[in-house]
């Protein structure tokens, strides 16, 4: 009886074990080559990619509602990832987009819900931007023309105080090749894919028409994944 007592332990040792942790797939976060924002498993069988605008009250909606129960439902068990990707619907946006773009992917996607839940507030200085200032941000050089908007709309400034210095923000405004890319971006979310309202989602490369909330994504979803 003495014998046994070892593999009964070991028996008794393995049943009290905690199982391996799950990988949570919310918290893997990358930049992708097409100047996305990955959130999830990048061999996940359903891939989103959504085309947002920074301006965009549908986006904003989507990524306060929607987005939590995307991540928690499909994107934690890394059944599905969401690419977010810019489309630059104005001189704010570009501005903003910008600001994005040129920060690492973990807290430029914090920079992004802050983006959104103070939409009215960054957004509301440049509705009530004057004609000489606008004619001053006209009058630049078109490289410089969004970081002319947001020095005149301060967006600038209320990026500085939500963790990203002025000097930082100066440089990613002024930058040639990441306006390039986000041009490039829209041209195909254009060309390619139709869009013609934001937000617009694409499930494995093909796009979702005339769905803009979650309530009528998640079905879509929902199919990609049987």
């Amino acid at each position: 009886m003495l014998a046994r007592r070892p593999a009964v332990f070991l028996a008794l040792a393995l049943l009290a074990a905690p199982a391996l942790a799950k990988t949570n797939w919310v918290n893997t976060i990358a930049a992708t080559p097409e100047g996305g924002l990955r959130i999830g498993n990048p061999a996940a069988k359903v891939k989103v990619v959504e085309y947002a605008s920074y301006t965009c009250g549908h986006c904003k909606v989507f990524n306060e509602t929607g987005l939590p129960a995307l991540k928690a439902k499909y994107i934690a068990a890394g059944n599905v990832s969401l690419e977010q990707r810019s489309f630059v619907r104005n001189g704010e946006d570009l501005a903003a987009s910008l600001l994005v773009a040129c920060q690492a992917p973990r807290p430029a996607l914090a920079f992004v819900d802050k983006l959104f839940a103070e939409q009215d507030t960054w957004t509301r200085p440049f509705i009530e931007m004057s004609n000489a200032d606008n004619a001053a941000v006209t009058a630049a050089a078109p490289e410089l023309q969004a970081a002319k908007k947001a020095e005149l709309g301060g967006l600038d400034r209320w990026a500085d105080a939500r963790g990203l210095p002025l000097a930082k923000a100066a440089v990613c405004l002024r930058s040639k090749t990441a306006q390039d890319r986000l041009v490039a971006s829209r041209n195909e979310a254009m060309t390619r894919y139709k869009l013609e309202g934001t937000p617009l989602f694409l499930i494995n490369g093909t796009a979702v028409p005339a769905v803009y909330d979650w309530s009528k994504l998640e079905p879509s979803v929902k199919a990609a994944l049987k």
